[in-house]
């Protein structure tokens, strides 16, 4: 017990209390923090929705890897350690796919086993990227001995976030850490892979050596392939100033020779094109 100041009399207060108070002052302290984030978060998606770039975010279980895989693919510096919550405040960077979309990349805070309930609320401001993504990428290390279980944490908080798992068009399996796998693990693992069913099959990567990488923002492309939108439309002869600005612009699919040199064309668009594609293109035809 504490007595009270200077040569004051009086009882003071119990340790046991001061204690309570200092951890009441900080849970407070917290709230306004997480409150602040949100509010910090939602003008970011805000500004995101603008310019309305796919979403990709990074989940997966603490120390799995993604915070080294979004330095691999943003050649970012974001911290990366063999920590729990190294990444609490989510960070977000522009890159471009090898065939020209561009994605907005979203690291997040990493799951622990029995996350208890109160915990996803408080880091649901670091997981609302992941809520909105276009792509979710599940980042396992498969060279722990508890992967499985660590997998099985991760889905059921992203249950309870109201994602689905098993939707294969939206979640990648990026089974990670494929260096320190030996020849006949890796040999197992590629097996197991390639006995899944294609469009929710795993890719093993490694975010240390860049091992796969291809193979991922393949994955990553395919699916924000089939939200995009596909036009069909006719380009006259030597309408080359035109057909650069799609070569640019978007992604030509299919290409016939007309009547007269003309062009017919497919083309697959980024959602953020898709309005100066219509400006430009009035009479194009969307096919899907």
């Amino acid at each position: 017990q504490r007595g009270g100041f200077g040569f004051l009399g009086g009882p003071g207060e119990t340790q046991i209390e001061a204690d309570r108070r200092i951890i009441q002052e900080r849970m407070s302290k917290i709230e306004r923090d997480l409150e602040q984030v949100k509010r910090t978060r939602s003008l970011h998606r805000a500004s995101r929705k603008r310019v309305p770039y796919p979403i990709v975010a990074l989940v997966g279980y603490t120390n799995a890897g993604k915070s080294t895989l979004f330095n691999r693919l943003t050649s970012a510096e974001v911290l990366a350690q063999d920590m729990l919550f190294a990444t609490l405040d989510p960070t977000a960077r522009a890159i471009k796919l090898p065939h020209g979309a561009r994605i907005m990349l979203s690291d997040t805070v990493g799951f622990i086993s029995d996350l208890p309930t109160q915990l996803v609320a408080a880091f649901r401001a670091t997981l609302e990227d992941a809520i909105e993504a276009d792509v979710l990428l599940h980042v396992r290390d498969v060279s722990h001995e508890d992967t499985q279980a660590q997998a099985a944490d991760v889905q059921a908080i992203l249950r309870d976030l109201g994602i689905n798992p098993d939707d294969g068009q939206r979640v990648v399996e990026v089974w990670n850490k494929a260096d320190l796998l030996d020849g006949e693990e890796r040999a197992r693992q590629l097996e197991v892979a390639a006995h899944r069913p294609e469009e929710s099959r795993p890719v093993l990567v490694s975010a240390l050596t860049g091992e796969g990488m291809d193979r991922l923002t393949a994955a990553v492309e395919a699916r924000i392939a089939r939200s995009r939108p596909v036009y069909a439309l006719t380009l006259e002869a030597g309408d080359g100033r035109s057909l650069a600005w799609l070569h640019a612009n978007g992604e030509i699919l299919g290409r016939e020779d007309g009547a007269e040199g003309a062009l017919a064309l497919t083309v697959r668009l980024p959602l953020e094109r898709e309005g100066a594609f219509g400006a430009r293109f009035p009479e194009a035809r969307r096919l899907s």
